[in-house]
């Protein structure tokens, strides 16, 4: 099998070259599978499975898709042990819970955050969980209408900006992650890995869409009151989702997914990289 390993080209700063982190993440696994490296704009000739960090048609995933081979997707993790940029998760032909993983049930225990107590939903606030405007995962839907869906759905909701779009010199003033978490008995997300983390600290949690790594232990209805699902299942599968640059990759599970992230994608079954719009080559970016 021949991998390619595509990394974002060196950016300038002031008038010294720098590194993208998220090329960490490709240079890692692709090592560990042996890769032909290039970057982004070029693809590698015959290749066989494509890995890429980031949500979006590039070139070289523009040619894998025309040619109907997988695509490892390295994206932000969930959890991270020292420095977040030195953790990833993976997923086949897509993002989070867009892309298809193979199924890990009898798979030796990995390390994973310990589930906390379920919380009754009605003995705290109810938060809704915002995101980046332009985030890819967001796929092209009108977040702020889903917003104020949520708000008109759950009037005594606290709406929780996502950090990024508060001013820094605001962010001292912000609630911390923790505090909200710990006052929080709902939380109402659309595909923010926040989604996972309250359902990891035991808060009954509704994710409006599947791209949503939580979505498999959570309602999906504004209107619905949500149940305690079976976690443990579920962060064990979360768990061979991560992966770790100071440590071996887990090459052989992530291959045992080939042979369907093939079919998959020989049908044309991939997630959708141009935030909501058609796939075309009008969406392809560097």
């Amino acid at each position: 099998m021949k991998v390619a390993a595509h990394l974002r080209p060196l950016g300038v700063r002031g008038s010294q070259p720098f590194d993208s982190l998220t090329n960490i993440k490709v240079r890692h696994l692709g090592e560990a599978l042996d890769a032909e490296f290039s970057t982004r704009s070029i693809p590698v000739k015959d290749s066989d499975l494509v890995i890429t960090a980031g949500f979006q048609i590039t070139k070289a995933n523009a040619d894998a898709m025309r040619r109907g081979i997988p695509i490892l997707v390295l994206e932000n993790p969930v959890w991270h042990e020292g420095n977040k940029c030195d953790t990833y998760t993976w997923a086949y032909n897509g993002l989070h819970g867009g892309g298809f993983v193979p199924d890990a049930t009898n798979c030796a225990p990995r390390f994973h955050p310990p589930l906390q107590p379920w919380k009754d939903w009605e003995s705290g606030d109810i938060t809704i969980f915002g995101q980046m405007p332009t985030d890819k995962a967001i796929r092209g839907h009108d977040l702020p209408a889903w917003i104020r869906q949520a708000q008109s759905v759950l009037p005594d909701a606290i709406f929780r900006e996502h950090p990024m779009c508060v001013p820094s010199k605001h962010w001292a003033d912000m609630e911390s992650f923790e505090d909200c978490l710990a006052r929080t008995s709902l939380a109402v997300t659309f595909t923010s890995t926040a989604g996972s983390e309250t359902v990891i600290a035991g808060i009954p949690t509704i994710a409006c869409h599947e791209g949503s790594l939580a979505y498999p232990v959570c309602s999906h209805s504004l209107s619905d009151a949500p149940v305690a699902p079976c976690r443990a299942e579920w962060i064990h599968s979360l768990s061979w989702r991560h992966q770790y640059v100071g440590e071996a990759a887990t090459t052989e599970f992530i291959l045992s997914g080939y042979d369907e992230a093939l079919a998959l994608a020989q049908a044309g079954q991939y997630d959708n990289m141009s935030n909501g719009r058609e796939q075309g080559p009008s969406y392809v970016t560097d």
